[in-house]
């Protein structure tokens, strides 16, 4: 009966892990951390409260890179408005008194 558990823990695996945003236990199990299916089975813990502490910084760092990336658009597009400049609005004389 366990090969056939462990065959279907798989399976399970390989789809819907590809198909999702984020990476669930099973997948981080055997791809990131790289145990044996034994003990992703077993879902440890330990195990557990790592793959809670990966996933949160995941989702940190994806957080943090969507504000530099609205950032970065929001001043090429403010970039873009200005047209061309000049050297005079470089060094400031076109800025008023």
């Amino acid at each position: 009966m366990k090969p056939y558990l462990i065959a279907a823990f798989a399976l399970a695996l390989a789809g819907p892990a590809l198909a999702q945003d984020e990476l669930d236990f099973g997948a981080w199990c055997s791809d990131i951390a790289r145990f044996p299916v034994d003990r992703c089975v077993e879902q440890r813990a330990d195990d557990v409260i790592a793959y809670d502490r990966y996933a949160e910084s995941v989702r940190t760092f994806e957080a943090e890179k969507i504000k530099k990336d609205e950032a970065r658009r929001i001043e090429t597009d403010r970039v873009n408005r200005m047209g061309d400049v000049t050297a005079d609005q470089i060094n400031g004389s076109a800025v008023g008194p």
